[in-house]
């Protein structure tokens, strides 16, 4: 694995350890998407459960993939070597997440997302305010609004690529 792809695989193992005891478990999933819940006001919605289903089938896809000793945690070692058969199937495996948290962060319903809107998620899975909008700057197109496919490639990119170039997405949650 590349530099590039370590560093990222470090900083998304960093944000689903949502309760930073060095281990990724069911409850990190639970606590965080309580948090973005809280964050959107969708804790008792279509949306909020629809984002809590994808973070559950997401633990679950992980925990199968990457659980090497069957604790029902994963740790650094077991996550770094799973997430790349896990990214392999992101469509299936890890989009439905993505796909569900850009609907809750798309507020109207109008297929976009403002930088405020998209900033109030990632802030609440861990990433700082100010690193969240300068995520959102290198993804918005030019009229500052996010969509769904264009989240969506940038995070295939973040699971997959090892390019430089493609500093955007490779910033998707933070920078290092």
């Amino acid at each position: 694995m590349g530099e590039l792809l370590d560093w990222k695989y470090e900083r998304l193992f960093s944000l689903l350890d949502a309760n930073g005891d060095g281990v990724i478990a069911q409850d990190d999933f639970t606590l965080m998407a309580g948090r973005v819940l809280e964050a959107t006001g969708e804790r008792r919605t279509a949306k909020g459960e629809a984002y809590t289903g994808a973070m559950m089938n997401y633990w679950q896809s992980l925990r199968q993939s990457a659980d090497a000793d069957g604790n029902g945690r994963v740790d650094k070692d077991e996550f770094r070597q799973a997430l790349r058969r896990v990214s392999v199937d992101f469509d299936t495996l890890i989009g439905p997440l993505y796909q569900a948290g850009f609907r809750l962060a798309d507020r109207d319903g109008d297929g976009l997302v403002a930088r405020q809107e998209f900033t109030t998620v990632l802030v609440a899975i861990g990433v700082p305010a100010t690193q969240a909008e300068s995520a959102f700057d290198g993804l918005a197109d030019q009229d500052g609004r996010l969509t769904e496919s264009r989240l969506m490639h940038a995070a295939g990119v973040f699971y997959r690529d090892e390019d430089p170039a493609n500093s955007a997405s490779h910033l998707l949650f933070g920078a290092p």
